[in-house]
């Protein structure tokens, strides 16, 4: 057995071409996320996983705010995943979900609740839009209106929650 050298594994990057054909229909919407390094993770995750886009709304820093955030997310999303995975800004989380629903989404808020199922329990309708929230508020009372399915990750320690970029993972 033989590890592959770095240099293997970028000269098997693929190209935009191939990564645009077999992206999964999954957008990730970033609700009032607060930290430039979580959203850089979250970029390089996305990118490992072929997601369809990144929404960053509310809040969340993005890479042409100003040189701070591009700083602080570009820390975290080596590799060129700034790049790679398309994005966009939307100052309203609310608009960004209502447009995601009317173009047939299935909207998916990752959120510790009452109503909340394991996320290995549901069956999911692709095309799928995963809303995750503040890491302190997580998302408002107004997205989990508009959730079709809200599941959350077992937590068994004695902390209460994940990461928001690891929970994205």
């Amino acid at each position: 057995m033989r590890r592959f050298t770095t240099e293997e594994l970028v000269a098997s990057r693929p190209d935009r071409g191939q990564m645009d054909a077999c992206r999964l229909p999954v957008t990730v919407v970033l609700d009032n996320i607060r930290s430039g390094q979580n959203v850089g993770l979250i970029f390089r995750t996305l990118d490992c996983a072929g997601a369809e886009q990144l929404i960053l709304a509310g809040i969340t820093p993005y890479p042409t705010l100003n040189e701070h955030c591009a700083h602080q997310i570009g820390k975290t999303a080596v590799g060129g995943s700034l790049e790679t995975i398309p994005w966009k800004y939307e100052p309203s989380v609310i608009s960004a979900i209502e447009n995601l629903k009317a173009r047939g989404y299935q909207i998916v808020v990752a959120e510790q609740c009452d109503s909340s199922v394991y996320y290995t329990k549901p069956t999911y309708k692709f095309p799928v839009a995963i809303i995750l929230g503040h890491e302190r508020e997580g998302v408002s009372d107004a997205v989990l209106k508009l959730a079709d399915l809200v599941i959350e990750l077992p937590v068994r320690g004695i902390t209460n929650s994940l990461n928001v970029a690891q929970t994205t993972a």
